[in-house]
């Protein structure tokens, strides 16, 4: 037997993972419009060791300094972390930012850009669907 109110929970975590997907949309959206490109370089990868059940994984989450349009030096990690998705120390790779708000910059790369979006709307359906189930069962 089902919990009550577990359907309801996992479609509101869905609807705000979309939510959260969407607001990602719109800041990629006024990147593209908006956005001042600059070169950053790769400072660091910072590296998270995860062990469950015998098999050790490890994530890894570029940091990127830049200066700003203003002369400012900003660091920022990306906003997309995981296996495969490090950058080597030194590389020299495309950023984009808001001229007002730096620290919302990205790595101009596709999976940089899009991989948030597509994450959270993929676990948002899966929130989504398990509600659904449970919901009609």
């Amino acid at each position: 037997m089902a919990m009550p109110g577990a359907d309801l929970l996992c479609a509101a975590v869905g609807l705000s993972l979309y939510a959260c997907a969407w607001r990602d949309t719109r800041l990629v959206r006024r990147l593209r419009r908006e956005g001042v490109r600059t070169e950053g370089v790769v400072v660091a990868n910072i590296v998270n060791h995860h062990s469950q059940n015998r098999s050790r994984s490890t994530t890894q989450t570029p940091v990127i300094r830049f200066h700003d349009h203003q002369g400012y030096m900003v660091e920022f990690t990306t906003a997309v972390q995981g296996v495969g998705l490090g950058l080597a120390n030194g590389r020299r790779v495309e950023v984009m930012y808001l001229p007002g708000e730096s620290q919302k910059a990205r790595v101009w790369m596709r999976r940089h850009i899009l991989g948030p979006a597509v994450v959270l709307t993929l676990i948002g359906t899966i929130f989504l669907g398990f509600g659904l189930v449970i919901a009609f069962s």
